[in-house]
């Protein structure tokens, strides 16, 4: 063999090589990123949310969307549709910031018609630089550009890890009821009242109580620059946005470590930058007291278990917790605070200084 003809043939060899391997990603497709899945049952995977909600929003058909960290991770789409109307899928990131909610969006608004966004404000997501992420976005999926798939196409990761655990699930039939539970963590078992109590240390000193206004600059340029212009450019969305019912321990936690305030004024901020938009739907679930205080339903200070996350979609539905006017949302904070600095006296036997 001459040398030249050497050289065609390996560049034949190679071309053929890295042809049959972009086909095989393609056609098995781990996080549907071209298709749905063909001929097995995907596994979503918390792990993985980034790859897996960039299949979801992409090859599925829907008009509504979940928005939220880890406490959305519960909720069910076949609930939400429900009660509330609409194709639902969850988009949800686990410890996600609103930079993370942002990506979410950008990419089930660019392709399908979006009616309803479900979005759950943590207040940890709107506290920090507006910029920051959970982690890095493969946006290689979350593009509409073929040449840079090439990241997909020959990950080592993908090709020799979730292509073959795709490939041994071939034969199972891709069940939609998948998506409904995905990303599900609700706990076999409960720490309890005295369990979940047990999660703070009452006898630790009160660190002294940072300004209230300590979080206003991270708050403002998060909601302005992650999820105001979602809601000012689709004005025929309608936003439901809620703030998630976490446990009063949470706020004993927060009282603490001297960000109480800081919290509280926090939820302020956001509901009247929230309920200047006509689009917008806020529902307050921090003032179920039989959610927030009923210490059996919490895995830990915010993580409730899954009948919550039904409970609001009923919620609501039936329009129950909504608020239309920020003094609610003060007069709600005023009364968390008391239960708070109530329970903080029950477990310690003093007065929150």
């Amino acid at each position: 063999m001459t040398g030249k003809r050497w050289c065609l043939t390996s560049a034949a060899l190679l071309v053929l090589l890295l042809a049959s391997l972009i086909a095989l990603v393609v056609v098995v497709d781990p996080f549907e990123i071209y298709h749905r899945a063909l001929f097995y049952q995907p596994a979503y995977d918390s792990e993985t949310q980034m790859y897996s909600n960039a299949g979801v929003a992409k090859s599925y058909a829907y008009d509504s969307i979940i928005i939220g960290t880890s406490v959305t991770e519960n909720c069910r789409p076949s609930v939400y549709a429900q009660a509330l109307g609409g194709s639902f899928v969850k988009l949800c990131m686990n410890g996600g910031l609103s930079r993370d909610h942002a990506k979410m969006m950008d990419i089930a608004f660019r392709t399908h018609d979006v009616s309803r966004v479900v979005y759950g404000l943590d207040l940890f997501a709107f506290s920090q630089y507006y910029t920051n992420q959970k982690a890095a976005t493969p946006d290689y999926l979350y593009d509409d550009d073929l040449l840079n798939d090439t990241a997909y196409w020959f990950n080592e990761t993908v090709l020799l890890r979730y292509i073959p655990e795709a490939l041994a699930r071939a034969g199972t039939t891709p069940d939609d009821s998948a998506r409904d539970t995905m990303y599900f963590w609700d706990p076999p078992e409960m720490p309890g009242r005295d369990g979940l109590l047990a999660q703070l240390d009452w006898s630790a000193p009160m660190d002294e109580s940072e300004p209230a206004d300590c979080l206003a600059g991270f708050t403002r340029d998060n909601c302005e620059q992650n999820l105001l212009p979602y809601i000012q450019a689709h004005p025929e969305t309608t936003f439901t946005v809620f703030f998630p019912p976490y446990s009063l321990l949470y706020w004993a936690q927060q009282a603490q470590s001297g960000m109480l305030e800081a919290r509280l004024a926090q939820r302020g901020q956001l509901a009247a930058l929230l309920l200047a938009e006509p689009n917008v739907q806020l529902f307050d679930f921090q003032n179920r007291k039989e959610w927030t205080q009923d210490y059996d339903l919490y895995f830990d200070s915010i993580h409730y278990v899954s009948c919550v996350n039904d409970a609001m979609a009923h919620a609501m539905a039936a329009g129950e917790c909504r608020v239309t006017d920020v003094s609610q949302v003060e007069a709600s904070s005023d009364a968390l605070r008391a239960d708070c600095l109530a329970l903080y006296a029950e477990q310690t036997g003093k007065e929150h200084p």
